[in-house]
This record gives structure tokens, sequence and C-alpha cells, in this order.
């Protein structure tokens, strides 16, 4: 089969492989975790006071990015984007020995993954960051709050968590999106498709959780700019609800915000200038002490 001949020839790339077994993962994840209205009060001091604006949903599945305490956060947490919407998962060409890969049903469309590295301190391109997005992990946040249940390390957890592939952009073709997990072979070829994800013993957060490592890869022709996947997270273990929908956004090109930058191109210049003078002296602020009084006669004739 000719999915086959290429799953064969992405693997020889090992994009991934060698970081599966590290005990301290250089991959950033997207967490599952339940308790979707948890938050700290504080993120700088995530283990004190809490905000819950839903106390009914402690048992509901969802997904987030890395959260602000950790030192390559998502800029638009809990979303895979930018604070500003913008989207923050960029793609890249796949090559083998510098040629670029092309879909064998469609040769115009080329191979793309999501495969760069970034940290808070340093942004996109950041050596010391970890890699984006490279597969999926529970949640272990602050105060136990979005944990999986676990008991101890013989008590094998009542939750089996799995994830379905919902949909993915209209400009995509179902075969146009698959993963590739560790072991090469693929997963979430067409839309409905459903992952299960083993459940284990992490003895670094002396929990069961989820640990696993997934490259993300797109066939994609050059009008591709923007794309998405929607994924839902089950329990067929019975013990928690059904995810909302959680919708990850890919592009060729992200623009990240820049001080200075009012039109949202990820430039600072003449035309950010332009809005400046265009707009001196307004004032977006108002109280309602400074709205015009009236007196009303309410007697009736």
């Amino acid at each position: 089969m000719k999915k086959i001949l290429i799953y064969a020839i992405i693997s020889i790339l090992s994009l991934f492989i060698s970081k599966s077994v590290r005990a301290e993962c250089t991959a950033a994840h997207t967490h599952i975790g339940i308790n979707p209205t948890w938050r700290p009060a504080d993120w700088n001091n995530p283990g004190q006071e809490h905000i819950d604006s839903d106390p009914t949903d402690n048992n509901k599945l969802w997904f987030f990015s890395l959260p602000p305490i950790h030192d390559s956060a998502t800029p638009g947490w809990p979303n895979w984007e930018h604070a500003n919407g913008n989207t923050f998962l960029a793609l890249t060409l796949v090559k083998e020995e510098g040629e670029f890969i092309t879909k064998p049903s469609d040769t115009s469309k080329k191979l793309y993954t999501c495969s760069f590295t970034y940290s808070k301190a340093e942004g996109y391109g950041d050596p010391n960051g970890p890699d984006h997005i490279n597969g999926w992990h529970s949640a272990h946040g602050p105060q136990g709050a979005w944990n999986l249940e676990s008991i101890d390390a013989n008590t094998i957890p009542a939750w089996d968590i799995y994830i379905k592939r919902e949909r993915t952009s209209e400009n995509l073709l179902e075969d146009d999106f698959f993963t590739l997990l560790h072991d090469d072979s693929a997963a979430w070829e067409n839309n409905g498709d459903m992952y299960s994800l083993g459940k284990r013993w992490l003895s670094d957060f002396e929990a069961w959780g989820i640990h696993e490592h997934m490259g993300f890869y797109f066939w994609l022709d050059d009008e591709d700019e923007d794309i998405y996947i929607v994924f839902s997270a089950h329990d067929n273990g019975g013990l928690y609800q059904r995810s909302a929908d959680f919708t990850i956004h890919f592009a060729k090109t992200v623009y990240q915000p820049v001080a200075g930058d009012l039109n949202g191109d990820s430039i600072v210049d003449i035309n950010d200038f332009e809005i400046m003078i265009e707009n001196w002296g307004k004032s977006g602020i108002y109280k309602g002490e400074d709205a015009e009084h009236h007196d009303h006669d309410h007697d009736e004739e």
C-alpha cells in the first residue's frame, strides 16, 4: 500500500523516538485532566488559593497546553495559541536528504510536521525549549485539582481515556492529516478515528497517568496556510464525563505579538505609526459619573 511506503519513508527521519524514554521530557505535550474551570488564584503561588467558576464540572475531562507557571508556557494558555488568538503552532516541511516528500495520490501536496522549539524566555527557536507539539500527557496540576484518579502503584485506576478525532479544517481531505506513534505506526487517519491512551505508573509523579509521544503530520498544498484539527476526550471506564471539543490550530507562518504592533502583522512600522497618529488624543476610558445628567419629569398628566 502507498500509505505504508510513505510511513516507512517518514520513519527514517526519527523525529521524536529518541525522546520517548527520557525521565525529564524535552517535548511539549497536550495535557488531559479533569475539572476544567479550576484555576489558581495566583499562578506565582499555584499551591495556594484557587478559583473554581463551576464546581459541578469536577469530573469533566479537558485539554490544555503548558500552563503559565511552566518555563515554556504557551502564550495563550490553555489553548495552543498566542494570547491575542494568533496561531502558535508552526509547521515545517519534512525533508529526506534535503528533498521534500510529496503525497503519492497528489504530488501538489507536500509533507509538513509540527516540530519547533520554544521557551517562555527566548521564544521561537530556543534550543533549550521543548519540541512542540509531541504527544499527550495527563495533568498533574496545582493542588491535584486536574489529576486523574490515582491511589497507589498497585491499584490500577478505573479510568480508560481515549481521544477521538472529530474533524479537520475544510481545506483538508481526511487523509491529509495523520499521526505517527513512537514506533512509527499510524493513528487517526480518518475523522471519527479513536485512539486509546495507555495508562501507566509515572514514577516522577508517583501517580498513574498518561505519557505518549506522537508526531503530527499534514499533506498541504501551496494554498494551505492555516489548518486545524478538532479532538474530544472520553473515558471508557465511565469515571469521567466527555470533554468539550478542543481545536488545535497550525500554520506555516505564525505571527507573535510585538510591543508597538497596532495592526496585528507582527511588524512595528510606519503603518502602526499612522494608526497611532489617527487616534492621537482619543480616550477609551468611560466612567458612569461622566454621563450628562438630565432632569426627568415623571409626573403623569
